[in-house]
């Protein structure tokens, strides 16, 4: 594949991404509480919702690449896990896990080695967030917490503005999604 064919496919496929993003959080809600998953994921997914949800500053699509970016890196490591429960949940979201062996190899050769390593490491730190006074491990540890995260995922999904034309008029070039994570701090500082 030319790298303008990697450019063009990048740009296709995280316009996908930004438009279904609250969409597919749900996703991540439903990993939450599917206590046959292993608990770490469960908390990393916990950390990436609270990520999503929490606000986000600017006006156009590019104040969620980070988070579609840290859903797919999420996704891949659930997929990634060898065991009967983890491959029945991938099956029932085929449709986003089904895409991911090609997906995850096309966004790290676009975004290079060090930016999508720097991402990856974010999963581990999202534990850190607090949302509404809990952090993720205590979300997947009081499951009358999940009713909550339920409802702001319903208001996230009722407040996402982004549009099918803002996204076609703001991603017209990879470097769009690189410049945006740039500035939003996603690669590591020099030593």
């Amino acid at each position: 594949m030319r790298p303008t064919d990697n450019g063009h496919l990048f740009l296709s496929r995280v316009s996908e991404f930004v438009l279904s993003l609250p969409f597919d959080l749900r996703i991540l809600q439903e990993a939450i509480t599917d206590d046959e998953l292993p608990r770490p994921l469960r908390e990393q997914a916990a950390g990436v919702l609270i990520q999503a949800f929490s606000h986000q500053e600017g006006s156009g699509p590019e104040r969620f690449f980070e988070d579609v970016l840290l859903l797919r890196i999420m996704l891949g490591q659930l997929a990634a896990v060898d065991s009967d429960e983890i491959k029945s949940f991938c099956d029932r979201f085929d449709e986003v896990f089904g895409s991911l062996p090609q997906d995850l190899p096309m966004l790290e050769a676009v975004l290079g080695p060090e930016l999508w390593s720097s991402l990856t490491a974010r999963l581990s730190s999202l534990s850190k967030l607090i949302h509404k006074g809990k952090r993720p491990a205590q979300y997947v540890s009081d499951d009358a917490t999940w009713d909550s995260l339920y409802d702001d995922g319903l208001d996230f999904q009722t407040a996402y503005n982004v549009t099918e034309e803002q996204v076609r008029n703001r991603l017209r070039r990879a470097e769009t999604v690189l410049d945006a994570l740039h500035k939003r701090g996603a690669r590591p500082k020099p030593l």
